[in-house]
């Protein structure tokens, strides 16, 4: 069954804002998890505020989630799963995805751009799951670098 994780920086829903007029902000969330992920879980990594853009995001595995080559990872919001990256293969051995990694038309990049109406948080997807043994623990990073306005 699913499950929807959330990280420290999600549950404080402290994270620095930036002043606007282009300056860019960077918030960084740690996932460290200690059980076996499964299709469609979600981790609530990053908040993000009414007005704001993700002009850059990097999702960094550092762990081998699978001990195959099953399982399969997008980075989005609760509007859409995979507005930033689509179907990362990273954790399958670990390392990094950019965002628009596997965004190849225009409408996936016009989304990419997109400025948040309402508050939300950007989320890893597990798309899909671990073909092999999934394993247990181990640590996934999130950084975005936002604009406001």
């Amino acid at each position: 069954m699913a499950t929807t994780f959330q990280t420290a920086e999600v549950v404080a829903n402290n994270a620095f804002t930036p002043p606007g007029g282009g300056v860019i902000g960077v918030r960084e969330a740690v996932y460290n998890f200690t059980a076996a992920f499964v299709i469609d879980d979600v981790i609530q990594m990053i908040p993000v505020a009414k007005g704001e853009r993700v002009v850059d995001l990097q999702l960094i595995v550092e762990t081998d989630l699978d001990t195959s080559t099953g399982i399969v990872l997008d980075v989005g919001d609760g509007v859409d799963t995979d507005r930033y990256i689509d179907g990362a293969t990273i954790g399958q051995t670990g390392g990094v995805a950019k965002h628009g990694s596997g965004l190849v038309t225009a409408a996936a990049a016009a989304a990419a751009n997109y400025k948040y109406t309402a508050a939300d948080t950007i989320d890893v997807l597990v798309a899909v799951a671990a073909s092999g043994t999934a394993t247990t623990s181990g640590t996934i990073r999130l950084r975005a670098f936002i604009v406001r306005g």
